[in-house]
């Protein structure tokens, strides 16, 4: 129990450390904006190319736009500057293989980031096709995003640009990916099972 307590207590600790000085207000003012310029960008595309993007598609992308604005509380607007930037090329979980001891704050900051980004795999697999290219581009794009978020953290100042954030967040995305496939899959059958019972 005493192990429990220590992992709860520093995953109390990183979250509201995470949540700390982000605006609601701002949240909400950028979402706004950002789903109205995808509203934009979706009228323009079809009235040029004169196709129809799938409603599914497109409320994804609306969903992805909103939580793109919530990824930018977090990984930049509430961070204050830092005086150097840091770059740290070390995959490190958290587990000290060479005394076998483990750093707990690490095991649950590791979790945060692949719990953090769950909802971005589960967001993108959802307005891919099939499931091959799901995970392929999932696990891709998840990657690709906390590349950004990394790059623009060193030279914003605004966090150390680490690795092991690099393999957590896409570790994230795709288990989101996966959880999207899971339940697509059972809500397909049950549909099927119903059209049988008609």
């Amino acid at each position: 129990m005493g192990q429990l307590k220590i992992y709860f207590d520093y995953f109390i600790y990183l979250t509201s450390q995470q949540m700390d000085g982000a605006s609601i207000l701002l949240f909400i003012e950028t979402s706004v904006l950002s789903v109205l310029l995808l509203y934009g960008l979706f009228f323009v595309y079809e009235k040029v190319t004169g196709r129809i993007i799938n409603s599914n598609k497109k409320r994804a992308l609306w969903l992805m736009a909103i939580y793109a604005c919530f990824i930018f509380q977090i990984a930049f607007y509430r961070r204050l500057g830092m005086e150097k930037s840091a770059i740290h090329t070390r995959i490190y979980f958290g587990f000290r293989k060479w005394d076998g001891t483990v750093d707990e704050k690490q095991v649950v900051y590791s979790f945060l980031n692949v719990v953090f980004f769950i909802p971005w795999g589960f967001l993108i697999a959802s307005a891919l096709d099939n499931n091959y290219r799901r995970i392929v581009m999932t696990v891709f794009y998840s990657l690709i995003t906390s590349l950004i978020i990394e790059v623009a953290q060193y030279f914003t100042r605004t966090g150390a640009s680490e690795a092991t954030d690099l393999v957590t967040n896409a570790c994230g995305g795709f288990i989101g990916c996966l959880i999207y496939i899971v339940i697509k899959s059972v809500y397909t059958k049950i549909n099927i099972l119903k059209e049988g019972n008609v």
